[in-house]
C-alpha cells in the first residue's frame, strides 16, 4: 500500500510539473526563509548565555529620579561593588567591575617594535573577572593575572597583533605614553555573543597608580562611570534582593555631601542574559539590539510559512476535479476515508520533505548574503548539534500537516458514486475557501510590505532630522588626555592654516550621541527640594561657530573675556523653563550656582541662549542644558574629550592629510584616526538600519511566494475556461475581454486584502512608533503610504496573472473547444 501511494504521489508530481514547481519552490522559499529568521532570533536570544553561571550573573544599575526627569543609567559609583559584598556577604558572592576611563579608544605602543594601535575595546576590571565569568585564559594563571598594579590581559587575536609569534608574557605595552603595562596572560577571544565587546584587560589596582595624583577619585557617589556586575546565590531571590539594595541608597548615595536634595536613586538587578535585547540605558557598554526586532522577525517567519502554506492548499483543492474520480475508484473498490486522508497527508509530507531539502540547500547559498546583511557570522549546519535533524523533521511534519490537512479532508469527503457519475464536482467546488486563503495571503503580504515601509520612512527621519546644529563635514578627533589636549591651542592653531579647516573646537562628549553627562548647575532662588544636576556639556572656544548653532540671545565665549571660564556659561532654550524668564533675553545675566564634590559653591552668569538642539541621541527628548567653557591645559585635559574639526564642503582628502601631519608633529605617540560625525551619530540607529534591511528582503519574498501561488492558480482558472474562453471568442469577444474575465476574480481579492491590511498596519504602525519620542507624522504620510503598497501589491499580481490570462486568450478558439 504504502509502496503504491509513493508511486502515486511520483507521478502526480511528474504529470504535473508547473504545479508541482510552483508548490515544492514556494514551500522551499518559505521554509528557507524561516529557518534563516529563526537562526538569527536564537543567535540574537543566546548573548551572554555562554557564562557557566548565566543565571546568576546580574549587573547592577540605577535609575535617578527628580521632578522634571528619570534617568535610567548602566553605571554606578566606584564605591558600590566594595560594599554590595559587605552588605550582603550570604546574597553576592562576587563582584566584578570595568571601567573605561570614558573614552571610546585608547593608546597603546609597542615600544620594543616601534609602534602603536587605539584599541576600543579595553576596561579596567577587578582580578574577580575569571571567576564571575567563562573566559577562557590559554597563557597565564586566571586566578593571579589581574591581581598586581599595572598587569594586562590579551585576547590571542591582539597578542598576535602586538606581538606575531613571540611569547607575549612578561613584555610589555605602554598605555597612552604615560604607564608601561606588564603582560601577565592571554585568553581565548571574547565571543561575539556578548553585550560587551573585550580585547584587552588591565589590573582595576592600575587606577590608584594613574590617578595618584587624585587620589580621591573613587570616592564621589555622584560620579557613575563604573559597569558593575554581581554573582548571587542559586537560592537567593533577586527580587527580594533588589528590595534590599535600596537601603544603600539612603546609607550611602544620600549620605554623600554634595548629593542633590531634590534626586531619589533606585538600584535594579538586570540578568547579564537580558541585557544585550532588553536594556536601552545611558551608558550602555554597545549599542544593544531590541526584543521587539526579534519578535517582529519570527512574526515575519510565520507570515511567511503561512504564505508558503497557503499555496500548497490552494493549489491542492483548485486540482480537486481532477483528482476526484481517483477518490471515487478507491472508495468503490474499498478504500476507507482515513486511508484517504493517510494517501494526501503522505502526498503532504513527500512534497514537504522535498522542499526542505531544497530549502537547506536555498540557506546555504543564501547564508553569506544573509551575514552581510546582519552583521553577523551565523553558521548552519545539519550536525552541529543534536536537535538540527529532528527540528528539521519537525518542521517537515508540521508544514505537511497545516498545509495538507485541508485538501486531504477535502478530497477525501467525496461521494464515488455521484463522483464517478460526473455530479459530484464542480468547477466552484471549494472556490470560497481558495478565495478567503488568497485575500488572508495577500493581506499579511501588504501588512509586510506597509511595515517595510514604515521602518524606512522612520530610519531616514531619524537620519534626516535637524538636530539643531551641522553634523555634516565635521571630523572628530579623540583627544582625551593625550598629547594634544596638552598641547591644544598649538594644534588648533597650526591646523588652521589649512585654506579648507573652517573652525575648531574641544567637546566633553559628541553632541547627539547616547553619552549624557550631569554636573550640579542649578538656578539661583531653586528651593532645596527643586535642587538637582542638569545635563552639562563642556566645550572650547568656537564651539557654537564650528556647529552652527542658532544664538537666540546674548553672546558667545570669547577671547575677548577673559572671565568667560570661570564666570560664564550658556544654556539652551529648554533652561528657560528653569528660570523666572519668559525670553532668551530675560535670560541674559541670570545666576546659575555650581556644587563640586569638593569645596565651595561657584557662581556664574548667563551670557547667551541657544536655540535647543539634541544634546542626546534622538532616542531622547531634548532637555535643559549648562553649557561650560574649558580653557588652559589642566581643564582640558580633565573634560575635553574629542576635538571637533569642521572643514568646507568638497574633497577633504587634502585638509585631512594635513590634520594627520600636524598631528604627528605634536603628537608622535597616539596614531592619527578619525570619524566623521554624522557616521558616528549613524551607529546609534544600527538596529533600526538592520531591521529596515531584513524587512525589505522578507517583504519582497513573501510578495514572491504569494505570487508563484496566484500564477498557479491562474494558470489552473485559464485551464479550466478553456471552453468557456473558446465560445467567448467565437461570439467576438476581444483579447482584452477575456483577460479582464480572467483578472477581474483575483485583482479584486487583491484589493479586498488591502482594505483588510490597512487598520491592522496601522495599528502596528502607531505601536512601533510610539517608542520614539520623535518620529514623522504617520498620519500625514498614511494615505502614500497605502495608496503605494497596494499599487504595488496591485501591479504584481496583475502582471503575474497576465500572463496566462493572456496566453488563454490568444488560443485558436476550435482548438480550445476540442480540447475540452
Amino acid at each position: 500500500m504504502l509502496k503504491n501511494y509513493i508511486k502515486i504521489a511520483i507521478r502526480n508530481l511528474l504529470k504535473k510539473k508547473v504545479y508541482s514547481l510552483i508548490n515544492i519552490t514556494g514551500l522551499a522559499i518559505g521554509l528557507a526563509t524561516c529557518i534563516l529568521i529563526v537562526t538569527y532570533v536564537i543567535n540574537e536570544r543566546s548573548y551572554d548565555s555562554f557564562h557557566e553561571r548565566s543565571e546568576q550573573i546580574y549587573r547592577v544599575v540605577q535609575t535617578t529620579i527628580s521632578a522634571d526627569r528619570d534617568e535610567d543609567q548602566a553605571t554606578t559609583p566606584f564605591g558600590l561593588a566594595p560594599i554590595l559584598k559587605e552588605e550582603y556577604p550570604e546574597s553576592i558572592l562576587n563582584t566584578v567591575r570595568f571601567f573605561d576611563m570614558q573614552q571610546e579608544s585608547h593608546t597603546f605602543v609597542n615600544r620594543e617594535d616601534q609602534f602603536s594601535f587605539r584599541e576600543e575595546n579595553f576596561y579596567f576590571t577587578d582580578s574577580t573577572f575569571f571567576d564571575v565569568f567563562s573566559a577562557v585564559m590559554l597563557q597565564g594563571d586566571p586566578t593571579t593575572a589581574l591581581r598586581n598594579p599595572l598587569s594586562l590581559v590579551l585576547t590571542k587575536e591582539l597578542a598576535e597583533k602586538y606581538f606575531g609569534d613571540k611569547n607575549p608574557i612578561g613584555k610589555t605595552l605602554n598605555y597612552k605614553g604615560i604607564r608601561d603595562m606588564t603582560i601577565t596572560g592571554i585568553m581565548q577571544n571574547w565571543p561575539e555573543e556578548s553585550h560587551m565587546k573585550i580585547d584587552l584587560l588591565a589590573s582595576f589596582t592600575s587606577l590608584d597608580d594613574i590617578y595618584a595624583s587624585s587620589p580621591e577619585y573613587n570616592t564621589s557617589w555622584l560620579w557613575n562611570p563604573i559597569w558593575t556586575y554581581a554573582v548571587i546565590g542559586k537560592n537567593t531571590d533577586p527580587n527580594i534582593l533588589e528590595e534590599q539594595l535600596q537601603t544603600l541608597a539612603d546609607k550611602y548615595y544620600y549620605a554623600y555631601s554634595g548629593w542633590p536634595a531634590d534626586e531619589t536613586v533606585y538600584l535594579e538587578l538586570q540578568p547579564i542574559t537580558d541585557i544585550y535585547l532588553h536594556s536601552n540605558r545611558d551608558q550602555e557598554m554597545e549599542v544593544n539590539s531590541s526584543s521587539l526586532y526579534t519578535n517582529i522577525l519570527l512574526a515575519v517567519a510565520i507570515f511567511i510559512l503561512i504564505i508558503a502554506c497557503i499555496n500548497f492548499m490552494n493549489l491542492s483543492t483548485a486540482r480537486s476535479l481532477e483528482r476526484g474520480r481517483e477518490v471515487g475508484l478507491r472508495k468503490v473498490m474499498g478504500g476507507y476515508k482515513k486511508q484517504l486522508v493517510s494517501q494526501f497527508l503522505g502526498e503532504s509530507f513527500f512534497i514537504s520533505l522535498i522542499a526542505i531539502i531544497l530549502g537547506v540547500g536555498m540557506i546555504y547559498l543564501a547564508l553569506p548574503f544573509f551575514n552581510d546583511l546582519t552583521g553577523k557570522a551565523l553558521r548552519f549546519e545539519l550536525f552541529q548539534n543534536n536537535y538540527t535533524i529532528p527540528a528539521l523533521l519537525g518542521l517537515t511534519i508540521f508544514v505537511a500537516f497545516f498545509s495538507g490537512s485541508y485538501p486531504a479532508f477535502f478530497l477525501s469527503s467525496f461521494n464515488p458514486v455521484q463522483v464517478l457519475k460526473g455530479s459530484g464536482l464542480t468547477k466552484s467546488s471549494g472556490v470560497l475557501f481558495r478565495k478567503v486563503l488568497v485575500t488572508f495571503q495577500f493581506s499579511l503580504s501588504v501588512i509586510l510590505l506597509i511595515g517595510t515601509a514604515v521602518i524606512f520612512l522612520q530610519l531616514n527621519y531619524l537620519q534626516k532630522k535637524d538636530l539643531g546644529f551641522d553634523k555634516n563635514n565635521v571630523l572628530l578627533l579623540p583627544t582625551k588626555q593625550n598629547l594634544i589636549s596638552w598641547e591644544f591651542d598649538t594644534f588648533k592653531e597650526r591646523s588652521l592654516n589649512h585654506s579648507q579647516v573652517q573652525n575648531i573646537t574641544g567637546l566633553g562628549k559628541i553632541p547627539g550621541s547616547e553619552v549624557q553627562e550631569f554636573y550640579r548647575y542649578v538656578p539661583a532662588g531653586t528651593g532645596e527640594s527643586e535642587d538637582a544636576t542638569n545635563l552639562t556639556l563642556h566645550v572650547t572656544h568656537d564651539f557654537i561657530d564650528t556647529f552652527d548653532l542658532n544664538l537666540l540671545a546674548g553672546r558667545t565665549f570669547s577671547r575677548d573675556f577673559t572671565s568667560d571660564f570661570d564666570q560664564s556659561i550658556l544654556i539652551n532654550e529648554s533652561m528657560l523653563s528653569k528660570l523666572d524668564a519668559e525670553t532668551p533675553e530675560e535670560a541674559i545675566g541670570s545666576t546659575f550656582y555650581f556644587y563640586p564634590p569638593v569645596g565651595d559653591r561657584e557662581s556664574f552668569t548667563v551670557v547667551g541662549v541657544t536655540e535647543d538642539f539634541n544634546y542626546s541621541s534622538l532616542k531622547k527628548e531634548i532637555q535643559p542644558l549648562v553649557i561650560k567653557l574649558v580653557q588652559g591645559t589642566q581643564p582640558i585635559l580633565g573634560y575635553v574629550v574629542h576635538t571637533a574639526v569642521e572643514l568646507s564642503p568638497g574633497n577633504p582628502s587634502s585638509a585631512i592629510e594635513h590634520l594627520e601631519r600636524v598631528w604627528k608633529q605634536i603628537n608622535p605617540i597616539d596614531p592619527f584616526e578619525y570619524r566623521f560625525l554624522d557616521d558616528r551619530l549613524n551607529e546609534i540607529y544600527e538596529s533600526e538600519q538592520k531591521m529596515s534591511s531584513l524587512a525589505t528582503v522578507f517583504s519582497v519574498l513573501s510578495i514572491i511566494i504569494a505570487c508563484l501561488g496566484l500564477l498557479g492558480l491562474s494558470s489552473y482558472s485559464a485551464h479550466l475556461k478553456q471552453k468557456e474562453i473558446g465560445i467567448r471568442k467565437s461570439l467576438g469577444a476581444s483579447v482584452m475581454n477575456i483577460v479582464n474575465l480572467l483578472s477581474k476574480e483575483f485583482l479584486l481579492l487583491v484589493i479586498f486584502s488591502n482594505l483588510i491590511a490597512w487598520p491592522i498596519s496601522y495599528y502596528g504602525a502607531k505601536k512601533w512608533l510610539a517608542n520614539f519620542p520623535y518620529r514623522f507624522d504617520l498620519f500625514t504620510y498614511l494615505p502614500i503610504i497605502f495608496v503605494t503598497s497596494g499599487l504595488i501589491i496591485l501591479i504584481i499580481a496583475l502582471a503575474t496573472v497576465s500572463y496566462h490570462s493572456i496566453r488563454a486568450a490568444m488560443i485558436n478558439p476550435v482548438q480550445a473547444v476540442r480540447n475540452e
